[in-house]
């Protein structure tokens, strides 16, 4: 069957892909559905890591799949002004932003080049896998103004890496474009920690707060076990919890 595109509203058009999950609540903030796990972790004062929560799930990586809806996206976002004198190509962060750089590019008639990571050094017992990146297959074009692209932005740890890896090519990062900026801190530009402040173009806006497992706000779901760990393996649990508080 094919996904059905919801007009005007990308986040009901994401959870008919099984990519979007609000928690419910009733009439007085009480929750009525399930927190579900973040990917962050932290340790707690044991020195034992555990998986953040949150009340909303957000996956436009399953948009990945439906590539008339990455196209709708990338018509949503009503970014043709900003050719005129400003993006020049499109640079994919990986692995978020490739499908979604390509789509831009065949809707917008521009070049797309794509990063890589490298992995420096092997997971270990005690660390995990180093990656940095680099372009392999693609170049970047001296004097090319380039807007990254990616499908999440929270941290921007990735456009840190990314910018100056674009500079030392010779070119020019103009802005950053992705489907969701979920930062509790960057609104309309993101400072590099190099001082240079980049615009930023976004489909959905939405501050996700994630909470560790003791904070006050989230404790009493956790100890009665009104978490949902793996979204994307129990969405159906998700999907009626929607369903019955609408």
């Amino acid at each position: 069957m094919k996904a059905e595109i919801v007009p005007g509203d990308s986040l009901r058009t994401l959870r008919a892909i099984k990519g979007y999950y609000e928690c419910p609540k009733d009439a007085s903030g009480k929750r009525i559905g399930p927190l579900v796990g973040y990917a962050g972790t932290y340790e707690d004062e044991n020195g034992v890591k555990k998986q953040k929560v949150g009340e909303v799930y957000c996956n436009f990586a399953k948009a990945d799949n439906y590539p008339w809806i990455l196209e709708h996206y990338a018509r949503d976002l009503d970014i043709g002004h900003l050719f005129y004198g400003a993006i020049q190509a499109f640079c994919g962060a990986p692995l978020g932003g490739y499908s979604f750089a390509a789509i831009l590019g065949l809707v917008y008639g521009v070049p797309v080049i794509k990063a890589e990571k490298k992995v420096t050094a092997l997971a270990t017992e005690s660390s995990r896998e180093e990656t940095d990146l680099v372009f392999a297959r693609d170049s970047v074009e001296p004097g090319v103004r380039y807007a990254i692209v990616e499908d999440v932005c929270n941290n921007f740890s990735t456009t840190e890496k990314l910018v100056p890896l674009i500079q030392a090519g010779g070119g020019n990062v103009w802005r950053i474009i992705c489907l969701l900026n979920r930062s509790m801190d960057v609104d309309g530009s993101y400072m590099t920690k190099g001082g240079l402040s980049i615009p930023v173009t976004e489909l959905v806006r939405i501050k996700m707060k994630d909470y560790c497992q003791d904070d006050p706000y989230v404790k009493d779901d956790i100890e009665a076990g009104n978490v949902v760990w793996k979204p994307k393996d129990k969405w159906d649990a998700l999907e009626k919890a929607m369903s019955e508080a609408a």
